[in-house]
C-alpha cells in the first residue's frame, strides 16, 4: 500500500505548526502579564506604605526630631539616670539603611503552651506579655544595647523633683491607638486608675503600683505620677506602665472584664485583626497596625501558633513551618551536629542580665492546713538533697549557673557576696528531716513521719517539655535515695494556672524572669498570699517583709544594696524556694532574618529584624 502526503496534509500540518508557534508565544505573553502583575503588586504595597507615612506626616504622628536629652531636675533625682538614649527608633531606622533591606515577610514563632487570656491584667503569664509587647506601649523603654532609659510615647523632657516623689512626663502629640483613637494623658490617667480598680482582678499589678499616690492629667498631653513615700523603682515603675485605651477598656463594666479572655487594642506596631474576638484555643496572629504613629518594623504580621510538644516544635522548625526553636540542652547539642541544619539557620547561647531562674515552691499552706513543707527544716532538706552542680552537669549540659537566691550570682549588685550554693549533702539533709519528724521507714522504704504517714508529694510543672520532663527525672531519683516519692504531675497551661492561682498544690516548678534590679516583694512579701497573688507557696517572714519595705524606700544605691543582701540572707536560710539555677537561652532561627544581634539585652528584638527580598517566605494576602 503507497502512503501520499498532498496538498490537504501539508495545509493541516502547517496549521497546526502554527497553532503550536502561537500557543507557546501566548504563554510567553502571559508569563511577561504575570510578571508585570507581580511588579505592579508589589508597587502597590510599597506605595501603600508610603502613602501611609505621608499620612503619618499629615497627621503629626511622625515623631519628632529630638534635639535635646531628657532633662532632669538639678538634684539627685530617685533614680539615678546616668545616659538617656534620645531615639527610641534609631535602631530600626538604622536597619532600614542597611543593604538589602526589605519590608514584607511574616515572621513565625510557636509557643510551647497554651495561652490562656490576652485580656491586659488579667493574663498573667509571659507567653501573654509577649504579645502585649508589640500591642500596649509605655512612656519609656530600655534600649537593648547600653540598657538606657529612651522616650517612647514620652517626649524627651521628663522631670523628677528634689525629693523624688514626683516624676512629669509629657505624651508626645500625634500618637494614636490602633483604632485611630488618639492617645493623651488622660489614658495614662485612666490605666493607673483602672488598675487601682478593687472590682479588676489584679492584685499582681495592683501591689506594683500600691507606693503611687495619684497620676494626674494636667491639659491634654502632661501627666504627673506622685507617691507616697521613696521608691526605688519610681520611674521605672511610672514609665513602664502599659498604656491601656481609655475609650476602649471603659465600656466593659469589671465583671465582664474579669471573665473576659480577649481584649486588646493598643498603640504598637501591631495589631489584634479584632480586639475582642480572640478565644482559647485559636492561633494567635498580630497583623500590621496601619495607624501606627512610629517607625514601622519590617514583617506584616506575627504568627505565634501553639506547639506544646518538644518533639513536634523541633519538628516544624525543621520542616520550616516556625522559624525559631528555644531548644533544650541535649536538643541543642544533637541539632549542633546536623550541617544542614545547621548552614541554614543561626544558632545563640547567652546568659542576659536579664535572665530568669528556675525553682521548685514548697506550699506550706493546703486547704487551709499547714503542709510538710511550712517546716523549714523540711525545705532546707530538700535543697541539700539535690546535687545542683550535677543537675546542671546532667541535664542541662553545663548550660546554666547555680542559683543561690533570686538573684544572678556575678552580675546581679544584689547578691550577696560570699553566699555560696546550698551544698549537696545528703546525710544532713537526713538528719534534718529526721528532726522534723521523718525517722522512719515502711516496709518499701518511704520515709514516714511522726504519725506514719509517708513522705509522698506530688510536683505539679507544664506539660510537653522536654526541659521539665528531664529536671523532674533527675529530682525524683534525688528523693527516692532518701525514701521521699515524687509523683510527677503535668498540667496543661491552663490548668497549671489555675493551680498556681488556688493554691491547689504540693510542691511547684517553675522559673521567674528578672530585671536589671528585682523588686522581690511580688514573690516573698507576705501580703502577696492574696488570691492570685505571687506568694503562692504562702511564705511569711517578717523580718523579710521589714526588710524588703525598706529597700524599696531607700534611694541610696549602697544602702539599698546591703538591705537586698541580708534579704538574700533570710531567703538563703528560709529556702521558701529551691533555687535551682539560671539557664542560659540557647535559639535557633532561620537564617533569613538579617540584622539579628547579640546585646546586653540577650538579643536585639525582632522589630529591628528584616528578611531581604529575595529570603521571603510568606506574603499578606
Amino acid at each position: 500500500m503507497e502512503n501520499r502526503f498532498g496538498v490537504k496534509d501539508f495545509v493541516l500540518f502547517f496549521l497546526v505548526l502554527v497553532l503550536i508557534v502561537l500557543v507557546i508565544l501566548a504563554i510567553k505573553e502571559y508569563d511577561r502579564q504575570w510578571d508585570q502583575i507581580a511588579a505592579i503588586n508589589t508597587s502597590l504595597t510599597e506605595q501603600a506604605r508610603v502613602i501611609r507615612d505621608i499620612n503619618k506626616a499629615i497627621k503629626g504622628g511622625i515623631r519628632p526630631a529630638v534635639e535635646q536629652p531628657a532633662t532632669l531636675a538639678s538634684t539627685m533625682p530617685l533614680v539615678p539616670i546616668t545616659a538617656v538614649d534620645k531615639d527610641a527608633f534609631a535602631r530600626i531606622e538604622a536597619a532600614k539603611a542597611m543593604p538589602g533591606y526589605s519590608s514584607g515577610d511574616w515572621y513565625v514563632t510557636a509557643f510551647g503552651a497554651g495561652v490562656a487570656k490576652l485580656t491586659p491584667l488579667m493574663a498573667g503569664d509571659n507567653l501573654a506579655a509577649v504579645v502585649h509587647s508589640y500591642v500596649i506601649q509605655s512612656l519609656v523603654d530600655r534600649d537593648p544595647a547600653t540598657l538606657n532609659w529612651r522616650p517612647l510615647i514620652a517626649t524627651p523632657g521628663w522631670t523628677i523633683s528634689k525629693d523624688g516623689l514626683v516624676i512629669t512626663f509629657h505624651v508626645r502629640d500625634g500618637v494614636t491607638f490602633s483604632d485611630g483613637h488618639p492617645l493623651t494623658a488622660a489614658d495614662v490617667v485612666f490605666t493607673y486608675n483602672f488598675i487601682m480598680n478593687p472590682k479588676i482582678a489584679c492584685p499582681r499589678d495592683r501591689a506594683y503600683l500600691e507606693k503611687i499616690k495619684s497620676v494626674e492629667q494636667i491639659g491634654n498631653n502632661t501627666v504627673v505620677f506622685t507617691y507616697k513615700e521613696p521608691y526605688f523603682q519610681a520611674f521605672e515603675l511610672a514609665g513602664t506602665m502599659g498604656i491601656l485605651a481609655k475609650h476602649f477598656y471603659s465600656q466593659f463594666d469589671p465583671e465582664d472584664y474579669n471573665q473576659s479572655v480577649g481584649y486588646l487594642l493598643g498603640s504598637g506596631p501591631y495589631k489584634l485583626e479584632d480586639p475582642k474576638s480572640w478565644k482559647p484555643g485559636t492561633q494567635i496572629q498580630l497583623v500590621r497596625n496601619d495607624n501606627y504613629w512610629g517607625v514601622d518594623p519590617a514583617f506584616d504580621r506575627l504568627v505565634f501558633p501553639e506547639i506544646t510538644n518538644d518533639v513536634a516544635h523541633l519538628t516544624a522548625f525543621r520542616n520550616r513551618d516556625v522559624d525559631t526553636f528555644g531548644a533544650a540542652p541535649e536538643q541543642y547539642r544533637d541539632m549542633l551536629k546536623d550541617n544542614p541544619l545547621v548552614e541554614r539557620t543561626k544558632h545563640y547561647e547567652f546568659l542576659s542580665p536579664t535572665a530568669g531562674y528556675q525553682f521548685i515552691a514548697w506550699n506550706q499552706v493546703l486547704k487551709g492546713k499547714p503542709t510538710r513543707f511550712a517546716d523549714k527544716r523540711v525545705r532546707q532538706a530538700m535543697t541539700l538533697l539535690v546535687d545542683r552542680q550535677k543537675m546542671i552537669k546532667e541535664v542541662m549540659l553545663g548550660y546554666a549557673v547555680e542559683a543561690v537566691g533570686p538573684f544572678l550570682p556575678g552580675i546581679s549588685k544584689q547578691c550577696a557576696p560570699g553566699l555560696d550554693p546550698w551544698p549537696y549533702d545528703v546525710e544532713r539533709g537526713k538528719k534534718l528531716l529526721a528532726e522534723a519528724g521523718f525517722d522512719k521507714t515502711s516496709n518499701e522504704g518511704v520515709l514516714l513521719g511522726s504519725e506514719g504517714v509517708p513522705f509522698r508529694f506530688k510536683l505539679t510543672y507544664p506539660s510537653g517539655s522536654i526541659n521539665y520532663e528531664r529536671l523532674v527525672l533527675f529530682l525524683k531519683d534525688a528523693y527516692a535515695r532518701v525514701g521521699i516519692e515524687l509523683v510527677p504531675d503535668p498540667q496543661e497551661w491552663s490548668i497549671f494556672t489555675d493551680r498556681l492561682e488556688n493554691k491547689s498544690f504540693e510542691a511547684i516548678s517553675l522559673g521567674w524572669t528578672s530585671g536589671i534590679e528585682n523588686d522581690i516583694y511580688q514573690m516573698f512579701h507576705s501580703s502577696q498570699m492574696v488570691e492570685k497573688g505571687d506568694d503562692f507557696m504562702s511564705y511569711k517572714n517578717p523580718e523579710l517583709d521589714k526588710t524588703i519595705e525598706e529597700a524599696r524606700t531607700t534611694v541610696d544605691e549602697a544602702k539599698r544594696m546591703e538591705l537586698w543582701h541580708k534579704a538574700d540572707h533570710i531567703l538563703y536560710e528560709d529556702q521558701p524556694y529551691t533555687f535551682l539555677a539560671f539557664r542560659k537561652s540557647l535559639l535557633f532561627i532561620d537564617k533569613r532574618f538579617d540584622n539579628v544581634r547579640e546585646v546586653k539585652e540577650g538579643l536585639n528584638p525582632n522589630v529591628e529584624w528584616f528578611v531581604p527580598r529575595a529570603e521571603r517566605r510568606w506574603e499578606t494576602p
